[in-house]
């Protein structure tokens, strides 16, 4: 479980240039934060790409990317034993958001030691 006062740290992320939505599920498919259209559907999708996905690459990877036709492609990022789904905005790169959303994460690592 995330502490609560972690969890307000990381809503932070929905102000990350680039984010247009974002989901953080743990390995249960329980949500512990979300700013998200059909959350609990996206909720069962992000679960299941992200174990899925990250079974695969155990730790060599660090974030699967689907590309959308309307260019809101969803990103995955393992977050400890959770994963994080975001929606990016159709008008950022998708490297330059995958960057924003690691060091953000990194970030949020260093505050919580």
């Amino acid at each position: 479980m995330i502490k609560t006062a972690t969890l307000e740290k990381f809503i932070q992320i929905s102000k990350i240039a680039g984010v247009d939505q974002y989901i953080l599920v743990d390995q249960k498919g329980n949500i512990a934060a979300h700013d998200i259209k059909d959350s609990e559907r996206v909720a069962r999708m992000i679960l299941s790409c992200g174990q899925n996905s990250f079974a695969i690459g155990k730790t060599l990877l660090k974030y699967v990317v689907f590309s959308r036709q309307n260019q809101k492609n969803i990103f995955i990022f393992p977050v400890g034993n959770y994963y994080l789904g975001v929606v990016k905005q159709t008008n950022i790169d998708n490297f330059v958001l995958a960057d924003n959303i690691l060091k953000f994460l990194q970030d949020l690592l260093k505050t919580r030691s």
